[in-house]
């Protein structure tokens, strides 16, 4: 189906192959390699899942979608940061879809106009023009939910208390296991190049433990533990915003979690001078809270 207002792919070609058939075929040989054994049981409800390049990130994302091949979702919310245009509300696309080489993903433009309606929300095109987080999820949950379900981006800027709560509460309709939260995000930007150097020995270790103490607040699902880590440490965590946003929703139960795959950029030459770290993080609910 062909949509009036279609968002062209901005990545193809650069961040993800620009054809088609590469396309597919290099996102299902990162999803071939999700190990079912390593999900929460239940139904999966939020993806935690990386942003960048697919040869960077694309094995830590794949390792996380593989373990929702076979779901079916009424729609999926991809909550990601804006990295290149300033807001500050949450917003949501004027388009009636996207475009990916593989096809054309509907937004649920009923859901758009339903949270327009909460002041904490806004709809802001030019923020959604280029952005990458989003886009980069597409090929993904083209490949593993078939037919895709429509979705609603959400660039989600530095939020009050007072505003994240107001969004919680909009968003909570939706927290019934019938949609999908995806949070976009990668974790410590290090290196001068994104201005956060605060250790120069033992760099692979510390980064670890860095990340590893954002990764463990969203494993407990304690949104504030994360908003404080955040603040104290100061970790380049791109997508902290959307994923405290997600740990505040009403849930009907506390999701069971688990980390599925953690990497370094550093890793794959063994160079830290410059690195971005990735996870894949499930939560499930219990089938009886699911529905």
């Amino acid at each position: 189906m062909k949509h009036t207002r279609t968002r062209p792919a901005a990545l193809a070609g650069s961040w993800y192959p620009g054809e088609a058939g590469v396309l597919a075929a290099e996102v299902k040989r990162f999803v071939a390699t999700a190990r079912q054994t390593e999900a929460p049981a239940g139904m999966p409800v939020v993806l935690l899942a990386p942003h960048a390049g697919y040869v960077y990130s694309g094995p830590v994302a794949g390792r996380g979608y593989g373990l929702l091949a076979g779901r079916t979702y009424d729609r999926v919310f991809v909550l990601a940061p804006p990295h290149r245009y300033p807001i500050a509300r949450i917003s949501f696309p004027d388009v009636d879809a996207y475009a990916t080489p593989l096809g054309e993903v509907a937004v649920d433009r009923a859901v758009c106009e339903r949270l327009g309606g909460c002041p904490a929300f806004d709809c802001q095109p030019a923020a959604h023009a280029q952005e990458h987080a989003e886009e980069i999820q597409l090929p993904f949950l083209q490949t593993v939910l078939a037919p895709v379900p429509p979705v609603v981006p959400l660039l989600v800027p530095r939020l009050s208390d007072a505003q994240r709560r107001e969004a919680a509460a909009a968003l909570g309709a939706w927290c019934d296991g019938r949609s999908l939260f995806v949070i976009s995000t990668d974790l410590t930007h290090f290196g001068a190049s994104y201005g956060y150097v605060p250790f120069r020995t033992d760099i692979p270790a510390k980064l670890r433990r860095l990340d590893m103490g954002a990764l463990d607040a969203v494993l407990a699902w304690d949104a504030r533990r994360l908003l404080d880590y955040g603040r104290d440490t100061g970790i380049t965590m791109c997508g902290l915003e959307a994923a405290a946003l997600v740990l505040s929703l009403p849930w009907p139960a506390k999701p069971r979690t688990a980390l599925i795959e953690y990497a370094r950029s550093g890793d794959r030459d063994n160079d830290f001078t410059f690195s971005v770290s990735y996870a894949a993080l499930l939560a499930c609910l219990d089938p009886e809270d699911a529905s």
